[in-house]
């Protein structure tokens, strides 16, 4: 038996209540949690005091997914109610707010770990990286749950030192987030000199610039508190505040340079300092290309067939496009989407050569496999059925 299944043997005696499980990551937990736990409960920001407390007494888990400020006061109100046979575990972006009370929950032998999912609630957390930080001495069994949990969602768990948290994400979400708000007014405002959107700018883009767009894009569909709030509890650090200061220098640096040649020797230090042996570069060469291959062949699809997601699908796809209307291929790229009840689908982007195709036929025949097809609006070459 894998230690997985072992892990998931040994929580299925378990029961855990979840706060702030409605929403967010809380939903996500609670979906998960329903296959590895024998009692899922979600107590609800509204619960009452009586609520919160009894539910804390009923099970052996508790994963605060509320918003950071409400965390410390949800500890407060529990913490009379933990014992050695008890886990808590929360998954907040910003830890300050309830640091001490963790600190202090764990030295009363608590186990106690902390997580940290690196990605959105909205996308799916296949392949994505979640921070585990155990606290104290007897962190076994919170981090076992930690790790069942988003390992049950496919996500990469990497283990942190909790102390190193507040710095790490300084480094990690202050400057991203800080650079590319500051990309997002430079480039509201020059294409608003110019007469142009993003669309315009999106069709005559270079690669470099593809690439830099989608972490402009992936910060401008953020909600703004989100971007406030990151750089607001950076700047409060030590770490936060130095950095900024470098910003600031780099750009007096780029303003006064007398030519290329000094702002090239500028440049050349800066990037041997973060990549000293050269391996990072070579790994970006090729995630770069990798990236800049599938931005291509999202902008050659003609159409989109979306099935139910199981083993071999793509095989009866294609095998239904190949052998009933020999398409002829130049894209192709995938994502698996998830539904949220434990389902998947799986959804293709294709593109093809200019050919005739009754596509009508083709929807009829996809049916076979449960599969529907679409026409993307923001295909450049999207073949419409007539």
């Amino acid at each position: 038996m894998s230690e997985q299944h072992v892990q998931s043997d040994c929580l299925r005696d378990k029961s855990i209540a979840i706060y702030g499980g409605a929403g967010g990551w809380g939903n996500r937990i609670m979906e998960t949690s329903t296959e590895i736990f024998r009692d899922v409960e979600v107590v609800e920001q509204d619960a009452s005091p009586s609520e919160i407390i009894e539910a804390a007494k009923r099970h052996n888990v508790l994963f605060f997914a509320t918003p950071d400020p409400v965390i410390n006061e949800l500890l407060i109100e529990t913490r009379g109610q933990l014992s050695e046979d008890k886990a808590v575990l929360d998954c907040a972006t910003n830890k300050s707010g309830f640091s001490t009370i963790l600190h202090e929950v764990a030295n009363d032998g608590v186990s106690v770990c902390s997580t940290h999912p690196m990605v959105k609630p909205e996308t799916s957390p296949r392949g994505q990286t979640v921070i585990i930080m155990p606290i104290g001495e007897r962190t076994q069994f919170a981090q076992q749950v930690a790790n069942r949990i988003f390992m049950e969602m496919g996500m990469c768990p990497e283990e942190l030192d909790f102390e190193q948290h507040a710095e790490m994400m300084v480094i990690l979400q202050m400057v991203p987030h800080l650079v590319h708000r500051i990309l997002i007014h430079a480039m509201a405002n020059g294409l608003k000199e110019k007469g142009m959107n993003m669309g315009d700018v999106s069709r005559l883009a270079p690669a470099n610039y593809l690439l830099s767009e989608l972490g402009v894009g992936r910060i401008g569909i953020q909600k703004p508190e989100v971007s406030s709030g990151i750089i607001t509890t950076a700047l409060q650090t030590q770490l936060g505040k130095r950095l900024l200061g470098g910003i600031q220098e780099t750009i007096g640096r780029i303003i006064g340079a007398a030519d290329r040649e000094e702002l090239s020797a500028q440049f050349t230090r800066d990037v041997n300092l973060l990549d000293p042996n050269g391996s990072w570069r070579k790994e970006m060469t090729e995630r770069t290309e990798t990236a800049l291959v599938r931005l291509g062949n999202l902008r050659l699809r003609s159409f989109q067939v979306t099935v139910p997601n199981k083993p071999a699908v793509l095989r009866d796809v294609l095998s239904i496009m190949h052998d009933l209307h020999q398409i002829d291929m130049n894209a192709l790229d995938s994502r698996i989407i998830e539904n949220g009840d434990g389902t998947s689908i799986a959804q293709f982007d294709i593109g093809i050569t200019d050919q005739e195709v009754d596509f009508r036929k083709m929807a009829t025949d996809l049916d076979r496999v449960s599969a529907s097809i679409t026409f993307p609006k923001t295909a450049l070459n999207a073949q419409e059925p007539e």
